[in-house]
This record gives C-alpha cells, structure tokens and sequence, in this order.
C-alpha cells in the first residue's frame, strides 16, 4: 500500500525540492518512497540515508541494476556518476524524507502515543491501547507484541521499526479507521533518530535500570537517548513516574505540559495509596488531582498498577467522561507474557514474565512475594550476545529475593550455554553450599527446568518462568526453535497437578 493518496506528478517532485522545470522530466509519476535499496522499483523515490552499520548510498549500485529511477543523497557523499541514476543532493536525506511524507502522504491517527523506559514499555503500551479502545476508539499498536490492532497483531522484527516504517505504519492504520496509536520507542530508535518526524502528541516514561550499555557505553548516555522523546515539538503532554532515579532528566527535557504518576509521593498528579493484594489482582485508592477512586485491578503486581496509571495519564485529556474512563482499569486485560497468570485447580501458581534485567527481575520476585503463600521458586537465564556485566546481577536478584533459584538457558543465541551460566555464577564463591542445600539448582536445558521445578512443587508455592515472556521461540547458534514458557509449564502443571 502506497502512503500517497495518489501517485505524485513529477513536475510537484521537482518544485518541493526545488529543482529546474523539466528536470525531472524523464519521470512521469512516483508511486512510493523508500529507504530499502533491495525493494525499489521505478516508479519509487529512494532515499540513500544514513545508517548505523552501512548508508543508502553504499547500495546505489544494487539500486541501479533494478531499473533508472531517481535518488536522494546527502550532499558531499561521494557517487559513482556512470551509474543510470538521476541524483537529487540535500542538505540531510532524514530530515528531506519527513518533510516530502508530511508535504504527499496520508493523514496520521489522531492521537499518537510513544512509551520509554527501560521496564514496562511493552505492557503500558498494551493498557493504553485497551483503554482506548474500551472508549470506543479504534487503537492499534507498535511494538514487542506486534504490530496491528489488539485482536489483528502481526509479529514484529524490532521494538521500534526503521523510520520510514514507522510513518508508513502509523498512515497505513489511520487510513484503516484507527485513531489512537501507542507504540514503543526504544533508546536505539530514538538514538538512530527512528520515529523523527511522527507527530507525537503524549510520550511516557516508565523507569531507567541496567540495560543496552553494550550500545549507549554509560548509565548516562541510555538515560540521555530516552530523554529526546520529550523535546518533541509536537508534544502536547508527558507522563513521567516521579519513582524513578531518572525522572528529573526527564521532566528538565520536556517542552510541554507534564503529568506526574507515582505510588510514593503524594504530590504527583495521579497518586496511587492503599495497596491490597489479592490472587485476583490489586485493590487501591488512586487520587487524581484530589479527587479519590477505588480501584480493583484484575492485574498482578505493584507495578502493573503503576503501568496501568501511566495508561489512564495519558488518556486523561482525550475522554471528557473520567467515572468511564477511570473504570476502564477495572477490565484491563494482562500482557501476554507479562505476570501470565498459568495455573490449574489445587496446583501452583505459575507466572510467566519477560524480566531479562536484573532490576525486572527483582521487581517481579518482590510482586509475587506479596501474592504468595508458600515458596516462591524462580527460572531465569541469560542471553547470549548481550551484557555480559548483568549476568551475575541476575542471579543476585534472583538468589535474594526467591527461595529457590534455577538458573538455566535463555536464548543463548551463538554463545555456549556452559559459558553463559558460569558467567551467572561468577560472584557466587559459595555456589556449591548454594546448590547443596537446594537454594540454587543449575539446569541448562530450559524445559527441563520448568518440568523439574513444577513436579517439586507444592500446591501454594508460586513459580516464576523470567526472562522470555511472551516469545515463543529459543534462539541456539542462529536458529529460532519453538519455545513457549506458557505451554511448557501447562504441560507440567497438567500431568503433575491435573486429576
């Protein structure tokens, strides 16, 4: 599907970027834009952009053999002037390919929504949308889920895609009725300046913790990355949860109107008190600029209420009726993968969750705590190819806030599991008393370790599955094979627990 309304006359081409009458003249129309020199067609304008690994401009020999057809490019890259191209040099390729989507392309939604944060992108994004669409308006989301609308969403090869994606996605759904769009920003996409140009009205940030220092090198830099978010000039407000180390960063960046969320501080505009847990979720209080609700959230977690806030912030504006809205969090659905209640009659309860941080990881143990009543047992992992500096951090989480610890595989991608999980260990000197006395098992094959904590189990204890969540795959040496957390403990729980 083209974003143009209809194919652009060559003569309109020629006057945006400023070129002679008839220069263009070898072109009737143009079909589409692209950033992609492996899908480009005659009729298409490619754009030669900048890149983290490579450039558009490396590929113009590959553009050229496809067909004569008409390029953008950075002034001053060098180019090869044999080749059946007709150029067109500007200042910057990014900035030139916003402004000819804005001039040509489709309306966006009208409200689009952007989340960051370290933890708790992925399930705010999902609350938002629900919230929306309970509202009656049609929503759609971009993200770790998938793309698409919450009953229609297709798989995703990144959190945030590249940034001609990303406004062809966000045309696309609004030409298919949708009206409110939320979707993940993630510190590479805004470092690599991916979602530039999307007219962003409400951007959310959740919390800051260890993550992606093989990319940003500092603590700084990541919290730097996310802050960009909030000095779009489009913006019309931010949600910012006051509970974060780095909430000031965030609140000094923000060019516009700013609503504060929190569970400790009773001066942020929406304030959440009273906490009561329950195996069906969490009773509490919320205060919105004075006013009290009660709220019964069908939810797991202290900070499930916190990402459920964050949702209701950022709607809090676009719905005149707040009892409505506000009673929305009453129906909110949980995230696949995120605390995923899996559990039959008068067995443990298991919970599936995505916590791959060490700070994630922490929190989860520390919610569940508050919901259990016997032992809490945790299964988590490492992944390979990533930060090797968290590896122990994890099972320090792990060990000091669960009972019992198994340590096994995650997606060990194309390093050795072996290494990986002594890597986990490194900083446990006394590993062997550990395992002696049945606080830290070590299995390296994951669905052993799922079967074999589950048929050890007692009926109250509750189990935790970290690390993977909603992702039905382990990626060994390069290759996916199906993996679901979720199926795996059903299968445990129903031929240990089922009668």
């Amino acid at each position: 599907m083209s974003i143009f309304p209809m194919p652009i006359k060559s003569h309109l081409v020629e006057a945006f970027f400023g070129l002679k009458a008839g220069q263009l003249s070898a072109f009737n129309v143009f079909e589409k834009v692209t950033t992609d020199s492996r899908k480009v067609a005659e009729q298409d304008v490619f754009f030669a952009l900048p890149g983290v690994g490579s450039n558009g401009w490396d590929y113009l020999e590959g553009v050229a053999s496809q067909g004569y057809r008409l390029v953008v490019v950075p002034k001053g890259v060098e180019l090869d002037k044999n080749l059946n191209l007709s150029y067109i040099y500007v200042e910057d390729a990014r900035a030139s390919l916003i402004e000819f989507i804005g001039e040509f392309a489709k309306p966006y939604p009208k409200q689009i929504c952007a989340v960051t944060g370290t933890n708790g992108k992925s399930s705010i994004s999902y609350y938002n949308a629900q919230i929306a669409q309970l509202l009656s308006s049609k929503s759609a989301i971009v993200g770790t889920f998938g793309l698409g609308t919450l009953d229609d969403l297709k798989e995703s090869e990144q959190t945030t895609p590249d940034l001609l994606s990303m406004h062809s996605l966000a045309i696309r759904f609004a030409s298919e009725g949708v009206k409110h769009l939320t979707f993940e920003a993630s510190s590479h996409a805004l470092d690599q300046g991916r979602v530039l140009g999307l007219p962003i009205d409400t951007a959310i940030y959740s919390n800051l913790s260890r993550d992606h220092l093989d990319y940003h090198g500092s603590m700084l830099a990541y919290a730097q990355a996310k802050a960009r978010l909030f000095a779009f000039p489009s913006l019309e407000r931010a949600v910012i949860c006051m509970d974060d180390d780095y909430s000031q960063l965030m609140l000094q960046s923000a060019k516009c109107p700013v609503y504060t969320y929190s569970l400790k501080h009773e001066d942020a505009d929406f304030y959440c008190k009273n906490l009561s847990y329950f195996t069906s979720g969490v009773n509490f209080d919320l205060i919105v600029k004075g006013q009290l609700f009660s709220i019964h959230l069908p939810l797991l977690g202290e900070f499930n209420v916190a990402n459920a806030v964050a949702a209701l912030a950022a709607n809090w504006d676009l719905f005149d009726d707040k009892s409505a809205l506000v009673n929305a969090l009453n129906s909110l659905l949980g995230a696949p993968g995120r605390m995923q209640m899996i559990k039959v009659s008068d067995g443990p309860l298991v919970v599936v969750d995505y916590a791959h941080t060490p700070d994630a990881l922490q929190v989860a143990l520390q919610a569940l705590k508050l919901h259990n009543r016997g032992r809490l047992t945790c299964i988590y992992g490492c992944g390979g190819d990533r930060d090797r500096g968290k590896r122990p951090l994890m099972t320090a989480a792990s060990l000091n806030n669960a009972d019992i610890s198994c340590l096994t595989s995650d997606n060990p991608r194309t390093e050795s599991v072996q290494q990986i999980i002594q890597d986990a260990l490194a900083d446990q000197l006394d590993k062997d008393n550990l395992i002696g006395s049945g606080q830290l098992r070590v299995e390296p094959d994951r669905r052993r370790a799922i079967l074999d904590v589950i048929a050890n189990a007692n009926a109250n204890d509750v189990i935790l599955i970290a690390g993977k969540g909603h992702e039905d795959y382990q990626e060994i040496l390069g290759v996916k094979h199906h993996f679901d957390d979720a199926e795996i403990a059903l299968e445990g729980l129903n031929k240990c627990w089922s009668n």
